[in-house]
């Protein structure tokens, strides 16, 4: 009788012979097909500046469980491992017209999980020690509210990972990640990628710093709780809440739905703005629409009607705004020449005028029906930025120009330039062009027609210069203007629009600031101060202004480049320190500062430093020595400060 030991003995027995049949049949082994590798596993972090994270793999399993493998590293691509806390979100995309004709494809939340950094987990947290980790979430995909699972709709995996610190007290910054993908982990089948983080971020700079204290860096991140089952109130759902805050701001870039429905191959479903219209992304910004009512609008009861009349060649041109651009596109004026009369304190401009679609030279503007208002503006003294508030102009619709030089090619004569005794040789200037013309749809039509549309025409300054002057320095550009209000499509004072140089031929170094104000400096309308009181809401008239980015972002705005910072100190000494309506002055870079940092300790700190607020002239003129502590490189380098990388 065989005893159990003895039957063991026999299974390894067994068991050998088959092992060496199996060898013998693989002959040396190498020809059999080899298996799949396991990860990479990187070389531990030894410090964090950046986080990446990737989602290596992801599934749902049997019980509607998402499970997802997760690779953290920092900038050399070393493993992090410690992570305390992370948030896992999940949402499921309803296919185009599954909720109703007419409708576009909608994403509907699923679940959320956090690991906080007491050790709470609902879920399987698993850390392997090398940046690698494993998550099983506690809910399933069937026990979501407002939204049925199905296995063949494109589903979403979020993961919210850092704003915290690890073990040894190591920063961590934010990072989001994402994967979509149809179960049980293939390529999805549809997408609603939209729109990009990088455009919102042209103008926010850190689509974190908007909301949810900087937690949620991504616009996929968005998409997930901003969905119609998860948000309470209708309005907060992403496509409408995206809208209507955006239309609100009044930013003329906005008009332009591609300012943020744009990426090509990136974002497959970019164009759903033209191809997709509907009564909630529409009517978030022309609210003065009820549309199942009937106000302002034929009743519409759902979207299944929309595309009727506004197909997606129409949708395009009315916010592309085509007509407009094809009619700005058959005028062109340029300015040719200048040539400065020191003795008559006059300019001599040729300004040349063209259709660039015909190649036709056009005649001069007191003979165009079209031409609503082509002006010329000039101010004297770049390097001190101009010398009066009043920048003489002329309009040439009402001129019969001094000579006709050929072809398209009219010279005017533009007097009255203040010109300060000592900088007759040795100064410069600048001009600027500005004007409307006049269009029905995409063509230049007379200005007395009834139909006809005046539209602003892209406003632009050239200098001018007198022995060893030069033109004024560039501070900020169209482009880095337009980021947020688009380029040259705000019109102040009808037709000026060139924010680059323009503005500063009337709002400079001339104006006037109140004294007795909370803030002084807020109340001068001098460029550089009006522009920072705006944008921080301190001027009057715009209190209720939100900056959409970090204040102390200077870059944003302020050109960078080879020669470093336009926002470095020192400024120019050339520039006069601003002048109260008391009759005093303050240092330049004191009142410049003050703007923003306008507490009584940052102002003390100024004034023992030389800075002077309130004294005469020539106490408050010239350089004080900020750059000593503030300038490029030093101890408190204005862009470090600010939060900013260092000049290259």
């Amino acid at each position: 009788m065989k005893t159990g030991s003895d039957l063991s003995s026999l299974r390894l027995l067994l068991a050998g012979v088959m092992a060496l049949s199996l060898l013998s049949a693989c002959k040396d082994g190498n020809d059999g097909a080899q298996g799949p590798s396991g990860p990479d596993t990187p070389p531990p972090a030894q410090e964090v500046t950046e986080l990446n994270a990737n989602i290596e793999r992801y599934a749902i399993n049997e019980d509607g469980q998402f499970t997802l493998r997760l690779l953290v590293t920092n900038q050399n691509d070393e493993g992090v491992a410690g992570l305390p806390s992370a948030v896992i979100l999940a949402a499921q995309l309803l296919p185009t017209g599954f909720t109703g004709a007419g409708n576009s494809s909608e994403w509907r939340f699923l679940g959320s999980e956090t690991c906080t950094p007491q050790g709470e987990c609902p879920g399987v947290w698993t850390d392997f020690g090398n940046g690698f980790y494993d998550y099983q979430t506690q809910f399933s995909v069937n026990d979501a509210n407002g939204v049925e699972y199905s296995a063949d709709a494109t589903q979403r995996l979020v993961v919210k990972v850092g704003g915290d610190a690890l073990p040894d007290g190591t920063a961590l910054p934010v990072v989001n990640t994402f994967v979509d993908f149809t179960p049980p982990n293939s390529d999805p089948h549809y997408t609603r990628l939209i729109a990009a983080t990088e455009s919102c971020e042209s103008c926010h700079t850190d689509l974190g710093s908007v909301r949810h204290g900087g937690r949620y860096t991504e616009l996929e991140t968005c998409t997930v709780c901003h969905a119609d089952n998860r948000i309470s109130n209708p309005a907060n759902v992403l496509s409408g809440l995206a809208h209507s805050a955006h239309g609100q701001s009044e930013l003329a870039n906005f008009l332009n739905c591609e300012t943020c429905h744009t990426g090509g191959e990136a974002l497959p479903e970019s164009d759903n703005w033209a191809l997709f219209p509907s009564q909630l992304a529409c009517g978030s910004c022309h609210s003065n629409i009820d549309f199942v009512a009937g106000v302002g609008h034929p009743a519409q009861a759902d979207n299944s009607n929309c595309v009727a009349c506004h197909n997606p060649d129409w949708t395009r041109s009315a916010h592309l705004q085509t007509a407009k651009a094809d009619a700005l596109g058959q005028f062109s004026a340029t300015i040719e020449s200048i040539t400065f009369d020191p003795a008559a304190a006059s300019l001599s401009i040729v300004v040349n005028l063209s259709n660039p679609v015909t190649g036709e030279a056009l005649s001069s503007p007191d003979q165009l029906p079209y031409v609503n208002d082509l002006r010329l503006y000039a101010n004297w003294g770049t390097s001190f930025d101009y010398s009066t508030t009043s920048a003489p102009n002329i309009r040439l619709e009402s001129l019969t120009p001094d000579t006709v030089l050929g072809p398209g090619q009219y010279q005017y004569t533009l007097p009255g330039l203040t010109i300060p005794p000592g900088t007759e040789a040795d100064q410069g200037g600048a001009v600027a062009m500005q004007g409307r013309i006049c269009r029905s749809g995409d063509t230049l039509a007379p200005c007395e027609d009834a139909n006809a549309q005046t539209t602003p025409i892209a406003s632009f300054t050239e200098f001018f210069t007198v022995g060893t002057g030069t033109a004024r320095r560039d501070v900020v550009s169209n482009e880095t203007c337009g980021t947020c209000h688009g380029d040259q499509q705000l019109n102040f004072h009808g037709a000026r629009n060139d924010l680059s140089q323009q503005c500063q031929l009337c709002h400079n170094g001339q104006m006037v600031a109140t004294a007795g104000a909370d803030n002084v400096s807020a109340t001068n309308a001098n460029y550089s101060h009006m522009i920072h009181a705006i944008h921080t809401g301190q001027r009057a008239g715009y209190e209720e202004l939100v900056y959409p980015a970090p204040v102390g972002n200077c870059r944003q705005c302020h050109l960078s480049g080879d020669e470093g910072d336009s926002f470095a100190l020192p400024l120019l000494t050339s520039l006069p320190p601003m002048a109260l309506d008391d009759g005093t002055f303050t240092s330049l870079e004191a009142a410049t500062c003050a703007v923003c940092h306008s507490s009584a300790s940052a102002q003390g700190h100024m004034t023992q430093q030389g800075a002077v607020f309130g004294g005469d002239f020539d106490m408050a003129a010239g350089d004080k020595g900020c750059a000593t502590c503030h300038g490029p490189g030093r101890s408190y380098d204005v862009a470090p400060a600010h939060g900013l990388a260092p000049a290259q």
